[in-house]
Formats: structure tokens, C-alpha cells, sequence
């Protein structure tokens, strides 16, 4: 399976979302979540939060063998390589790391293009404008298409 995460800011309503989509091997819609958080924070946190939220809902879910892709380099690097950062992104990204080593078996973090993120990005964009949180157990409209066009 694998996990597109990303995040997305308002600056208009001082909040980041974050969007969550996890397909199968085949490429076919399992679940997405997307939640907002507030007050704002800088990109490379609200990324790191965005992995931190992926992690826990997939160990939630119990589901083994997950690849986490995201957008950010930063973070994916941090994640596979690590580097002592004593900034919140650091703390957050350690903290990423440490529960997987605990918690999650057979995982991996990779980085991909923005434009391979777009489901992602999609469900963070709506999170912002969101009243609540969301848990999509079918394919919600506005990203129906995004997926479509993955399975090609």
C-alpha cells in the first residue's frame, strides 16, 4: 500500500491542512483523511506534522506495509537519513522516526513530485476550508479524477 501525504496553508484563516489518501498496490482507493490545524506554522513543520498524522492513523488502522510518499525533500530526507536538527521540524521529524522504529513494520518514506502528489495536496487544500475533520471511505468528487488518472 501506499500512503500520499501532504499539507497545505491558509494564511487568510491562520490554519494548515493536511491531506491523507491511502490506495493499494493497484493503484485503487482504500481511505483519505483530511484534517486543518491552527495557528499557522512553517511549511517544513506543518510536512513533518503532515508524516507525524499519517504514521499514527496508519498504525491505527493496523496496516502493514505502507510507503509513505511525500512532496518535501526535507522531510524524506530527514526521515532516511536523519541529521540532529534541534528545530520543531527536528523534534517533530525524530519523533517520526523513533515511532516508526517502535511501532510500524515495513515501511518506507519517499520523496515524489509535486505533481505525483496531487491527491495529496488536493485533500490538505480542502482541510483548510473545512469546518471539521474528515474521513473519506469513498472517493470524494473533488478527487475522483486525480485518482482515475493515477491508475492509468
Amino acid at each position: 500500500m501506499k500512503c500520499n501525504v501532504d499539507a497545505s496553508f491558509s494564511t487568510s484563516r491562520n490554519r494548515f491542512g493536511i491531506g491523507m489518501c491511502i490506495c493499494d498496490d493497484k493503484g485503487q482507493f482504500v481511505l483519505a483523511k483530511a484534517m486543518w490545524f491552527a495557528p499557522m506554522c512553517s511549511i517544513d513543520e506543518g510536512e513533518a506534522l503532515g508524516l507525524y498524522h499519517a504514521m499514527r492513523w496508519i498504525n491505527d488502522l493496523q496496516l502493514p506495509n505502507v510507503d509513505f510518499e511525500v512532496d518535501s525533500k526535507q522531510v524524506a530526507d530527514y526521515f532516511n537519513q536523519g541529521n540532529g536538527d534541534i528545530t520543531e521540524f527536528g523534534v517533530i521529524m525524530d519523533g517520526n522516526i523513533q515511532f516508526c522504529s517502535l511501532q510500524l513494520t515495513n515501511y518506507r518514506v519517499e520523496i515524489i513530485t509535486r505533481q505525483a502528489n496531487v491527491v495529496g495536496h488536493e485533500l490538505a487544500q480542502a482541510a483548510t476550508s473545512s469546518s471539521s475533520f474528515c474521513t473519506y471511505i469513498e472517493i470524494p468528487d473533488f478527487i475522483n479524477n486525480l485518482i482515475a488518472n493515477e491508475m492509468l
